[in-house]
């Protein structure tokens, strides 16, 4: 208490002067939003010291027995399976945000698991009020199952909405009573899915897209290549949307007690006032607006306190400290002193590189934690958990064959997340279970090269590329020139023959034969649910279940879970202003590229363009001609499915 006292005598909060000084006030807090600590004397409270002798005699009085609690827990924000650097936001130091606003799901889950062994805690109040609330498919699969884990322990659940979506509603179902604000609604649209084209756009700016494809079904490439999506790729789409959708439905019906049928109705109805909801047996008891606390006080009588997680106290620190603490590099795991296994979270694009990049899979590194994990003999096991749409092929496949290496040695499983597509599906390809949700997107299996040639777009933004080689082949992959028929065709081999590499390893993991697959694999994606019918995974399930399997495999009874890699919110500044390793080979300064791509990408970003995709093959453009063109095993990110 004096500490805190000091600390804000001496640093008080200051606003951003002439000399660049600010103190800025951070909080370390639990993974669900918390109500404000309670106002603090701001003076320190000193004891009059006593002695034995002095001390006068105190007479024991019964302590009146505990009270019951009902735990109050707010949900809000973005909740990711494992949270990094590159959800850091700069701006965020002036506008007041905070570091690290996606917050952990899994520690979610274990504050779920912690409470269900708390004695005193008999209710748990989940307040969805906050319309900033995000968990994806996967996610809700797995946080249902964690409710009716905490239910299954004696806890009532009970839900607050106010504005509510389809995720809100999700969470809900699984509680034993939902509360609705009189005030309130239920938007509850069934699954969606948007994707943009680029071609017409690309035709106006002079930019051009030169493509080969295993597959007829490699949606990643015809927003390049088409002005509108083709028929086939559309009517499957449809059948993967109905798959989630139906999930969906599921997870909602089965929770309230619900006809899938009725529930279907609902949704094509979407906006749901609350007499309706009330009506349709989608929430059991109206509100008035503000009176959650009162409500279920009431509803309780005596004997029972309304709790709030603990926080932890503040920490005040200066810009410098910030500062330094969000450019530090990421701490060196912890070595591990007990029996445990290891959850690796690979997520974001799969790339080649030898250094780490914040929200993305580098084959370097990750092999590099992936041979740590197998000679550590305090990991007695792995499971997977990959949440990527792929990347290149090449990096998958080091980090396939890492991967069985592990195998070989310890138990392991995958568990895939909310997308586990193309290269994110190859790394799997070393046949061990495999765990997806309903709601997983999977498959892809199909591999495509493109480059964008933006020689006119590069003209009108003021840059001039010049390209001195000896012979047309030098300079394939050069900005301003676009694939010849020739160089069409032996890329074209180059894909065919990569292609068949993941055919081959997808049929020895999956003991399905290349001919069969062949009608599974060509770009198409599946849900879940379509994969488990279609042999692509095992069984439908989450990480809970994962680990479940790998520790009965390990023949453990007690173990802990170890996550890898650790999070961290350092800030690489190199990848924040765009130097790249793989530049240092280039003829071209890394403040060269790093001019040139920011132009493109703001151009492109004013004409429609979603920026992460074209970032992406706009990298892989080597202006010095020396490197290979790259082959990708990637679902395309323009693909949104809500």
């Amino acid at each position: 208490m004096a500490y805190r006292t000091l600390m804000r005598k001496s640093h008080p909060f200051l606003k951003l002067s002439r000399l660049g000084l600010v103190t800025l006030s951070t909080m370390v807090s639990s993974p669900v939003l918390l109500a404000q600590e309670k106002p603090q004397s701001s003076d320190p409270v000193v004891a009059p010291a006593t002695t034995e002798s002095q001390e006068p005699e105190k007479k024991e009085t019964p302590k009146a027995p505990a009270k019951k609690q009902v735990r109050v827990l707010a949900l809000s924000g973005e909740y990711v399976d494992l949270q990094g650097a590159s959800e850091f936001n700069p701006t965020d130091l002036i506008m007041g945000g905070g570091l690290g606003k996606p917050k952990s799901f899994y520690k979610l889950c274990d504050l779920l698991d912690e409470l269900s062994h708390e004695e005193l805690v008999t209710h748990v109040v989940f307040d969805l009020s906050a319309s900033s609330l995000s968990m994806n498919p996967a996610q809700l699969d797995e946080f249902s199952r964690r409710l009716t884990h905490l239910r299954g322990h004696g806890k009532k659940c009970i839900a607050w909405l106010e504005s509510a979506s389809n995720v809100h509603v999700s969470i809900a179902a699984g509680c034993d009573e939902v509360l609705l604000a009189d005030l309130g609604g239920i938007d509850m649209p069934s699954s969606s899915m948007e994707t943009m084209f680029y071609r017409d756009a690309m035709d106006l700016l002079g930019v051009q897209a030169s493509v080969t494809r295993a597959g007829d079904f490699k949606g990643a490439v015809e927003p390049y290549v088409n002005s509108v999506m083709s028929k086939h790729l559309k009517e499957h789409y449809l059948a993967m949307l109905d798959s989630i959708n139906n999930a969906q439905v599921g997870r909602i019906a089965k929770g309230r007690g619900l006809a899938v049928g009725a529930v279907r109705e609902l949704q094509k109805k979407r906006m749901i006032l609350p007499a309706e909801a009330l009506a349709s047996r989608l929430v059991d008891k109206l509100v008035p607006y503000g009176a959650l606390e009162k409500t279920v006080m009431d509803s309780l009588g005596e004997g029972y306190e309304w709790t709030k997680p603990k926080t932890k106290p503040k920490k005040e620190l200066s810009i410098f400290e910030l500062m330094g603490q969000a450019m530090a590099p990421p701490k060196n795991a912890l070595k591990i002193k007990d029996d445990s296994i290891a959850v690796l979270h690979l997520s974001g694009a799969i790339q080649d590189g030898k250094s780490p990049s914040a929200g993305n899979i580098v084959s370097g590194p990750t092999v590099k934690l992936i041979e740590e994990l197998t000679a550590d003999e305090k990991v007695k096991g792995v499971v997977v958990r990959i949440n990527s749409p792929g990347g290149s092929a090449t990096a998958s496949e080091a980090i396939r064959q890492a991967l069985e290496v592990l195998a070989k040695k310890k138990p392991i499983a995958f568990s895939m997340g909310e997308l586990a597509a193309s290269g994110g599906y190859w790394i799997t390809c070393i046949g061990q279970p495999i765990f997806a949700e309903h709601g997983t997107i999977t498959g892809s299996i199909g591999v495509f090269s493109m480059k964008v040639s933006a020689g006119a777009l590069a003209r009108r933004v003021g840059v001039h590329v010049e390209s001195v080689t000896l012979d047309s082949a030098a300079g394939m992959n050069a900005l301003n020139h676009a694939w010849t028929d020739e160089e069409t065709e032996m890329m074209q081999k180059f894909i065919g023959t990569v292609y068949d590499k993941f055919l081959q390893i997808a049929s020895a993991s999956r003991s399905i034969p290349v001919e069969t697959l062949k009608s599974l694999a060509g770009g198409r994606v599946w849900s879940g649910e379509q994969a488990k019918a279609n042999r692509l995974v095992d069984q439908l399930g989450g990480l809970d279940d994962a680990l479940a399997m790998v520790a009965k495999n390990a023949k453990l009874d007690k173990y802990k879970v170890i996550h890898r890699p650790e999070a961290t919110g350092g800030l690489d500044l190199g990848s924040l202003l765009g130097g790249r390793e793989e530049d240092t080979d280039t003829l071209v300064p890394r403040s060269m590229l790093g001019i040139l791509e920011s132009k493109l990408t703001q151009v492109l970003k004013e004409h429609g363009f979603r920026g992460d995709s074209t970032r992406l093959l706009l990298r892989s453009i080597d202006i010095s001609g020396k490197q290979a063109p790259k082959a990708w095993a990637l679902l395309g990110d323009e693909l949104k499915i809500r």
